[in-house]
């Protein structure tokens, strides 16, 4: 019989008798963290400890770890001193009189010693708060110890932040020299991931537009790091000035952001910018490969507008492969993205260029109608609805808005024919979109932000529920007609809307599809739709609807409405002599 590998027949164990002594003393031997004591240990394991000298002792081996950390006595000692009035000074309750004389006391303390003092996180401070509480008699003695060492202060991580309030609260002398420091330098301190953010802040904020040319034509070349040219603010300018020079200067661009892309430290705009132009004027070859550097990366850089710039561009001129990889890099950012000012545009070049709608269908759309109602509830979002209803059209878009998509048309990797793209990306939307106007049909019809949406969205989508917004529309025109009570037929967007989808009808008609002019009379009493005759703009939606010619609804009408002939020939507005000539001039036709 198996029996696990026990050995059945062995002896059993015998119990040892130990000497409690002995065992107490074998335990004793080693701490609780299971280490062998040391012999003092041993020999003091049984005395009470004096706890008033182990806390002299962790507080004297605190302040040794601290002098260690500043790197000698005489920083440690002088940072506690300075770190005393610092603590002081940075209160809001401190009186301005009592800053100015902290800052006498600081100052003196602190000169001679400020490179010693800016690569610590906590003294650093000191001299920070002493550059923004202080007077120029403080900032200038400053500034002139560590004037010379700007650039490589920039690159630390602390002592960065030094820079950043020279910036902030330097004379005009001292911002200009802190950014004329920074000539020759920039391309390299733009690739550095602590450098980069001094210099963007310095070029958006601070630097006047000649220093910012200085800055940029870094980027260009050898001979711009030498020698600053005035005329120059831009790519185009420059290729503009050195034709014979296009492909050195556009391989030297290339050069200088590739290390750059690499690093991903390329969220600023001065670098957005760049390229941006580069992926304008670059080669085929060169504009692939920074293509192929970007699109997974794209997200952080959208939010500005030469970064939408940018991920338009490698849609316009990316492979499919591109294209999709950039739009799956969007994902769950969908609609945060379209309810951005510039990030929304991205999203509209991609509905103008990607072939493969089916894909932007399950990436995209089906993220956004998920949240539907967010995306309405803000003036980007909303475009991307109207884009979808009337891509480009003036009514809703700009034309600075429509020439900036007309830049992608054309382009080598769009085959498909936009009206066919446009068409299928409609018809998966058209049921979302018209369910959402349809829960909220009774008031957007009477909110001038939304009738125009409406018109057209009931004009080009075509789903059943746009029959269901017909007879919403329609229930609102059957309630009594009272002049002065706020009837929809008296509001003069909502009648603008109504007008407009009446005269798209015969349309509708045609392809077999209900109409708004048939619903209309099949839901409003005949009582109510003769009181509209007692208003202009009644009038004008009865003669439009006669103006279709639509079979059942203009030979009801003028039925109904003759006897009233008379009666409109007495009103002295535009819409009664209108109705009544559609109405005489049907008599003549019989």
């Amino acid at each position: 019989m198996y029996t696990g590998g026990r050995n059945n027949d062995a002896a059993p164990l015998e119990t040892v008798d130990a000497d409690p002594l002995e065992v107490e003393k074998l335990l004793n031997r080693y701490d609780e963290k299971g280490r062998k004591r040391q012999i003092s240990d041993e020999a003091d394991s049984n005395e009470k400890p004096d706890w008033k000298k182990v806390k002299a002792d962790r507080k004297e081996l605190k302040v040794k770890h601290k002098v260690k950390s500043a790197g000698s006595t005489e920083k440690y000692e002088l940072g506690v001193r300075a770190k005393k009035i610092w603590e002081e000074l940075r209160e809001r309750k401190c009186t301005k009189a009592r800053k100015q004389e902290l800052c006498k006391e600081l100052l003196p303390l602190v000169r001679g010693k400020i490179k010693m003092l800016i690569d610590a996180h906590d003294t650093v401070r000191v001299i920070e708060t002493l550059l923004a509480v202080g007077g120029e008699e403080h900032r200038t003695p400053i500034f002139e110890e560590i004037k010379d060492n700007l650039v490589s202060m920039s690159k630390r991580k602390y002592s960065r932040h030094f820079v950043v309030k020279i910036l902030k609260y330097g004379n005009k002398d001292q911002k200009k020299f802190a950014i004329n420091s920074l000539k020759g330098q920039v391309v390299k301190l733009m690739s550095h991931k602590i450098a980069c953010e001094v210099v963007e802040l310095a070029y958006n904020d601070y630097a006047n537009a000649s220093q910012r040319s200085m800055m940029v034509q870094e980027f260009y070349g050898p001979q711009f790091r030498l020698f600053h040219e005035d005329d120059i603010k831009c790519l185009d300018d420059v290729l503009k000035k050195y034709p014979e020079k296009k492909e050195i200067i556009l391989k030297d661009l290339h050069r200088a952001l590739q290390p750059i892309i690499t690093k991903g430290v390329f969220t600023n705009t001065m670098v957005h910018t760049l390229i941006r132009d580069f992926l304008i004027h670059s080669s085929t070859g060169d504009r692939t490969a920074i293509i192929e550097s970007l699109r997974e990366n794209l997200v952080p850089i959208i939010h500005t507008r030469d970064g939408a710039r940018v991920a338009m561009l490698c849609l316009w001129h990316g492979t499919g492969k591109d294209r999709k990889v950039i739009i799956k890099s969007l994902r769950t950012h969908m609609v945060k993205t379209a309810k951005e000012e510039h990030g929304h545009m991205v999203l509209l070049a991609a509905f103008d260029c990607v072939d493969d709608t089916v894909f932007l269908k399950k990436v995209i759309l089906a993220e956004l109608f998920e949240e539907l109602d967010e995306l309405v509830g803000s003036d980007y979002g909303l475009r991307i609805l109207r884009y979808l209803v009337a891509p480009r059209s003036p009514t809703f878009f700009h034309p600075c808005i429509i020439s900036v998509l007309a830049q992608g048309d054309g382009n080598e990797h769009s085959l498909k024919d936009t009206n066919i793209r446009q068409r299928e990306l409609q018809e998966y939307s058209s049921m979302h979109i018209l369910r959402l106007l349809m829960s909220n049909i009774t008031d957007w019809a009477v909110n001038p932000n939304w009738t125009l949406f409406i018109g057209a969205a009931v004009k080009t989508l075509d789903s059943r529920e746009r029959d269901s917004i017909f007879y919403k529309l329609a229930e609102m025109l059957g309630e009594p007609y009272t002049a002065g009570t706020g009837h929809p037929l008296e509001v003069g967007h909502t009648n603008k809307m109504l007008t407009y989808i009446i005269k798209c009808d015969p349309e509708r008609d045609q392809a077999g599809k209900a109409t708004l002019c048939s619903i209309i009379l099949k839901v409003v009493k005949e009582e109510e739709i003769v009181g509209w005759v007692n208003s202009n703009r009644g009038c004008f939606l009865l003669a439009n609807m006669i103006e279709t010619g639509l079979d059942g609804v203009s030979l009801n009408l003028k039925k109904l409405l003759t006897p009233y002939k008379e009666k409109l020939g007495n009103f002295n507005f535009k819409g009664a002599e209108v109705l009544l000539k559609n109405l005489e001039c049907s008599e003549e036709q019989k």
